[in-house]
């Protein structure tokens, strides 16, 4: 286990990679936060849930094509519906570990959360490489009746 974790962590680039497109669209996500409260005076309640939703196209657009160099299209669909999954759970770990780190262990709420990033980071990043993105994923087959 512990061998199989130090692969995944030997490939600088791709890390790098990783770390770039999740700051665009997270970028993108402050943006469309901050236009659609400002420009639309939207309740910032709603606005965040727009903005996180839509930086997680941004953000599956720039770790499909640019970080796992994934051009294929043939199950994007797919690969969408795991990325959001992912992205949901992503952020009930976020919770969990704030409220561990702040409400149980009484650190700083700041240093909690870059302590809580660095742990989601890096488990959203095995998921990514291993399941999302792994080159050779067996798709579900579903019968064409069923699409129909």
């Amino acid at each position: 286990m512990i061998d199989f974790l130090i692969r995944q962590f030997k490939e600088p680039k791709l890390i790098f990679k990783y770390v770039i497109s999740g700051s665009i669209a997270a970028t993108a996500q402050i943006g469309i936060l901050a236009a659609l409260v400002e420009l639309k005076s939207l309740n910032h309640l709603v606005a965040v849930a727009i903005a996180f939703i839509l930086s997680a196209f941004v953000a599956f657009g720039f770790q499909k094509f640019w970080t796992f160099r994934d051009s294929s299209m043939a199950h994007s669909h797919f690969q969408m519906g795991l990325y959001l999954a992912l992205a949901a759970i992503a952020l009930s770990l976020n919770i969990f570990f704030m409220y561990l780190f702040v409400d149980v262990l009484h650190m700083w709420y700041i240093f909690g959360q870059i302590l809580t990033i660095g742990i989601v980071t890096s488990i959203t990043f095995l998921c990514n490489k291993n399941i999302v993105f792994r080159r050779g994923f067996i798709i579900p087959h579903v019968p064409e009746k069923i699409c129909k």
